[in-house]
């Protein structure tokens, strides 16, 4: 594991395996009724591996059950962006370089059967006073983009808190915000995301070049009026909303099955304090179905204030279910009193709501007991999602010998695993690993291994997986330390049963280096396999032999004027060496305008690029059709 607390971490391993046990066999007594209950983790406490396994269990043993993580903050991202790349030459935030914090988030989250949302803290903020600035002192975007900064109406840029905005109007940074959106939806097996920070910092801002052409070239040639003005504040809400809309659409094309949400602001029982104040007219967002869930946010620490103000919440939208009141054990820094967490979530379930978001995680930590003995006293499923959306997981430790079936010699460590020392071999002789996994449903899988890494560790730890379509080798560099804990092998298809799933050897690992083995994890990966359930897809495999075929959202979406189409054809047929694959794009009226592939395919991973310059703007269909079986998804051409 991480070296960050080499000292801690025998004691802290017997108290995570009781957390976890004690959060998995606890569902005897499960309440059937389902809530949100959330809470944020900023960028703190995703210092290390360690921390955010520790907070995972902690949130799971409380009975929370969804996790929202930090993903942008300051103006840098806390994954493996490609996008952010091409604008800035840099891939993640520099001080969490050779991670991927939100996968690991991920992986420890969906082990313990947490939801997970992708929290975009600082939406249009692109720079914080003093962190990495570069080389324009306000942050990397704005060395790329020095005139992507907002403006106040005198000039100056940034604003009270430290913080550098980016032009809210500008395409561009929509496009990169939403872009960051669609690319988190695309590449990883979270639950929803949030994006925040979706307003002004304050009315005085909008007085940048862009935004002031904007509003003269609509106005007849009149200048942005005074902060305050009423229809100034609308047109810049209303331009707010339009990229909401255009937020939501796209991720939603990427992933309809992701929750998109928001954590705005409510700081008044009568007044509507976060349009008034920022331009944030998320009522509009409510009741204009551009948003899945909104936390609204109440720095409070009296019940009945904040009872006043979910009454006005509820008041200003048609469909309350998406309304979370939300609150701080904390609020500017006071902490609440003992039973006033209790009492505001007694007053939001009164008021007929489905749950809330507290934050922060640190913050809650000494609150725990409190909920835990009362309001959350059992656990529960989100809403938005089916009661059994994360319970499809299956771990492997190395000392169940019953399934992790060793061959040859294998040395117990003085390194600690997932549940105690993990195991070593040498390079010499013959030696293996073969872990057999009770696959709940038939599904794309993630794959984890729990990484054991030191010095003296091979680079090359060579893994194979056993999938439904063939055997994948994979290699995990066990040498270096920021590889310990849960590496991601890759997304395999299986079919539900007892089956061997992956084999670790010491096979060319390297003269005199050893190979670490511990635990294997398997969680259905809800992007790619959204409809899976025990005791279905395996009939069909095993009675009508339908190959396993997937067609994922395309990418860009909208696009103009092409996008790229993937594709997984996973088994063929039995007695067959390929499918043969159709894959055609039809407008609204069903007439075929492309026909992208028409041949027999073996199984793997494909993608092909459609051009639609010769087509005009609209809604467009993707469909992929093998052995009678017909996947359809939507495509949006933006000119």
């Amino acid at each position: 594991m991480n070296n960050t607390f080499p000292l801690l971490r025998p004691l802290l391993l017997p108290l995570r395996i009781a957390l976890v046990s004690l959060y998995l066999f606890s569902g005897c007594g499960r309440s059937q009724a389902q809530e949100l209950r959330a809470t944020w983790i900023a960028r703190d406490q995703l210092a290390s591996r360690d921390l955010i396994a520790r907070a995972m269990d902690s949130l799971a043993a409380n009975n929370f059950n969804t996790v929202i993580v930090n993903v942008w903050s300051r103006g840098y991202p806390l994954y493996q962006s490609a996008l952010f790349a091409q604008h800035t030459g840099l891939t993640i935030d520099p001080n969490y370089t050779g991670r991927d914090v939100l996968q690991e988030a991920v992986a420890e989250a969906h082990r313990v059967g947490l939801h997970v949302e992708a929290w975009f803290e600082y939406g249009f903020v692109g720079g914080y006073s003093g962190y990495l600035p570069g080389t324009s002192g306000k942050g990397k975007i704005f060395d790329s983009y020095p005139h992507w900064v907002s403006r106040q109406q005198n000039g100056t840029e940034i604003d009270g808190s430290g913080f550098y905005w980016m032009t809210h109007t500008r395409p561009e940074v929509q496009d990169l915000l939403i872009g960051m959106a669609s690319e988190i939806a695309r590449k990883y097996d979270v639950d929803g995301i949030e994006m925040d920070r979706v307003r002004y910092s304050s009315l005085n801002y909008g007085y940048d070049p862009f935004t002031d052409s904007l509003y003269r070239a609509e106005h007849a040639g009149q200048a942005p009026p005074a902060p305050g003005d009423t229809s100034w504040r609308r047109w810049r809400a209303d331009k707010l909303n339009s990229f909401v809309a255009r937020l939501y659409d796209s991720v939603k094309a990427v992933n309809p099955h992701i929750t998109v949400s928001n954590a705005p602001s409510m700081y008044s029982s009568t007044a509507y304090s976060s349009y008034e104040s920022f331009c944030q007219d998320w009522v509009w967002w409510v009741n204009q179905n551009k948003v899945d869930n909104v936390l609204v946010q109440s720095y409070v620490s009296s019940p009945s204030t904040f009872s006043s103000y979910i009454d006005n919440m509820k008041s200003r939208v048609t469909d309350d279910s998406k309304i979370h009141p939300s609150f701080a054990v904390r609020p500017n820094s006071t902490p609440i009193g003992p039973g006033t967490a209790t009492a505001m979530i007694t007053a939001l379930r009164g008021k007929g709501l489905s749950g809330s978001g507290i934050w922060y995680y640190t913050d809650l930590i000494g609150t725990f007991p409190e909920l835990k003995a009362g309001p959350y006293s059992a656990a529960v499923t989100p809403p938005h999602f089916t009661p059994q959306w994360r319970t499809h997981r299956t771990i492997v430790p190395i000392t169940d010998t019953a399934r992790a079936v060793r061959t040859g010699v294998w040395t117990s460590s003085a390194n600690p695993g997932y549940t105690g020392n993990s195991l070593y071999a040498a390079s010499a002789g013959v030696h293996s690993l073969q872990y057999n996994a009770s696959v709940p449903a038939t599904g794309m899988y993630e794959v984890y291994v729990f990484t054991v890494a030191s010095s003296n560790r091979t680079a090359v730890a060579p893994y194979t997986v056993s999938a439904t379509n063939g055997q994948f080798a994979v290699s995990v560099d066990q040498s270096k330390s920021l590889n310990a804990g849960w590496r991601k092998l890759g997304d395999f298809h299986f079919t539900e049963g007892l089956r061997p799933v992956v084999t670790l050897t010491n096979q060319s690992i390297g003269e005199g280096k050893f190979v670490s083995a511990d635990a294997v994890m398997l969680v259905l990966n809800r992007r790619l396999s959204p409809q899976a359930s025990p005791g279905t897809a395996s009939v069909l495999d095993r009675h009508r032999n339908v190959p396993i075929f997937h067609l994922l959202q395309n990418y860009p979406n909208p696009f103009n004027p092409s996008t790229t189409l993937r594709y997984i054809v996973s088994s063929p047929a039995s007695g067959t060496t390929g499918e043969r694959v159709l894959l055609s794009v039809f407008d609204p009226l069903g007439r075929e305008v492309s026909r992208l592939v028409d041949a027999v395919q073996q199984p793997g991973s494909y993608s092909v690029r459609f051009d639609a310059s010769h087509l005009p703007t609209g809604v467009y269909f993707a469909r992929l059709t093998s052995s009678g079986n017909t996947f359809v998804r939507r495509i949006v051409l933006l000119k």
